[in-house]
């Protein structure tokens, strides 16, 4: 689904509600390597500590989201609140994503976080057995042109995708909407800035290119966003260990698998 604006729909507010405030020193490839259904419960921005920071990072992010304001209003005052805390640059990375302080970082944490929240609310409502009964496949598309464009047609074939007639489409629920993404999430955004989004495909187009069975029946997903989570870390034990530490009481860690215990949605 392409969402030219905040919309406000109860999924997309649920996903934002689920969150967890986590300041954080890792940098992003530590944080890539927490397994993605933690990282859904989270709200964190890569070496950013300050919960105070987050907190109000995080509130102006669901303002976003209700289309009570606009970025540039919320930026503006991220900027003053870093001020107030007294935030210094790093010395020589001025204006740079290291710079919390910078437009791009700010405008980084409000765009990627309110994409999350737009794109899990699409995905979510794409799951309803009648929408994806009617809907059951979608397009890989780009929507917003980026000063420099990554080659998601290479990306998409190294994961495994099919294409039909030059196009990027497969099922909502196939393997490789995870396999495509940074995020290792089935919904956009698939990546930093990636200008790239979904459009949907209705069944008869998707029976036309040979995508699906005529009678074929989709299975509807869920996030699991409950009590009960397991998540294998698949790291070592001083990282695993680290990844604790994060979720502090949220999650309790045994032999390698850390178990969700922060509140359901």
């Amino acid at each position: 689904m392409i969402f030219t604006a905040p919309l406000p729909f109860e999924e997309a507010i649920q996903s934002r509600q689920v969150r967890q405030i986590l300041p954080t020193d890792f940098r992003t490839a530590l944080l890539q390597q927490i397994p993605a259904e933690l990282r859904e419960r989270a709200f964190f921005s890569a070496g950013v500590t300050n919960a105070q920071f987050l907190e109000e990072a995080s509130k102006k992010i669901d303002a976003l989201l209700d289309g009570k304001t606009d970025r540039a209003t919320m930026r503006l005052e991220l900027k003053q609140l870093l001020d107030s805390l007294g935030y210094v640059s790093p010395e020589g990375e001025e204006g740079t994503l290291t710079d919390l302080a910078s437009d791009d970082r700010l405008n980084l944490i409000l765009d990627t976080n309110l994409e999350m929240a737009q794109g899990y609310g699409g995905w979510k409502q794409g799951q309803d057995p009648a929408v994806l009964d009617t809907w059951p496949a979608q397009e890989l598309i780009r929507v917003i042109d980026s000063q420099e464009k990554r080659d998601w047609a290479s990306r998409w074939a190294d994961a495994g995708g099919q294409f039909y007639g030059g196009r990027m489409i497969a099922l909502k629920n196939d393997p490789i909407w995870v396999a495509i993404s940074r995020f290792g999430l089935p919904y956009p955004p698939f990546d930093f800035n990636s200008g790239m989004d979904v459009a949907d495909i209705d069944r008869d187009e998707a029976i036309e290119i040979g995508l699906i069975e005529r009678d074929a029946k989709i299975t509807p997903q869920d996030r699991g966003f409950n009590e009960g989570l397991e998540a294998s870390l698949g790291v070592g034990s001083d990282i695993a260990e680290a990844v604790q530490g994060l979720f502090g009481r949220n999650a309790n860690l045994v032999d390698g698998v850390l178990r969700w215990v922060g509140g359901a949605s």
